[in-house]
């Protein structure tokens, strides 16, 4: 298991894992259907590829066996993030950004998952985040999301739960000790 980050690969291999990243994001999707091709590649990156483009530094990808088991895409800056990413959701917890400046998205695939290759990712990512002088990070799901307990498990005890639309998004926060 070797985790690399997508900025230090030739583009060669950037393309190459692209195609493994897409697979696995769509096989942990929530959404499965989508009315075309475009709008299927939109989606995408806006969850995703756009972390590629705009941070490649902090997109991690895990690999076993030359072949991408799973990634973390991550964002130092959650405050700019608002203004660069189109995602929605976030913008309900921006009064939390100055504790938790930093976050992550992470997908592994699904027969990859209970073998600690998220845990490797996040206690990764959170090692840049040390090393860069970022205090504190966090992530954004639902309040009945089945990853709670793995986040709980590493650490993120810090919780709000707010509404968006109509259901109920959760920040997971924690700080990030030297």
């Amino acid at each position: 298991m070797e985790i690399v980050s997508y900025a230090n690969l030739s583009k060669d291999i950037q393309e190459e894992y692209i195609e493994e990243i897409k697979r696995i994001f769509f096989e942990c999707s929530s959404v499965k259907v989508f009315k075309d091709e475009e709008h299927r590649e939109s989606f995408f990156y806006k969850w995703c590829g756009d972390y590629l483009k705009l941070s490649p530094q902090s997109f991690f990808i895990c690999l076993i066996d030359n072949k991408v088991a799973g990634y973390l895409s991550g964002y130092m800056d959650s405050k700019n993030a608002l203004e660069k990413f189109i995602i929605p959701g976030p913008e309900v917890f921006e009064d939390c950004f100055d504790q938790f400046p930093a976050h992550f998205h992470i997908n592994c695939c699904p027969h990859h998952q209970g073998k600690g290759i998220g845990r490797r990712l996040v206690e990764h990512y959170l090692s840049e985040l040390n090393d860069s002088g970022v205090d504190g990070v966090h992530l954004i799901t639902s309040t009945d999301a089945d990853n709670l307990g793995f986040y709980r498990a590493l650490g993120f005890e810090y919780e709000i739960p707010r509404p968006f639309k109509s259901h109920e998004l959760l920040l997971m926060g924690r700080a990030i000790v030297a």
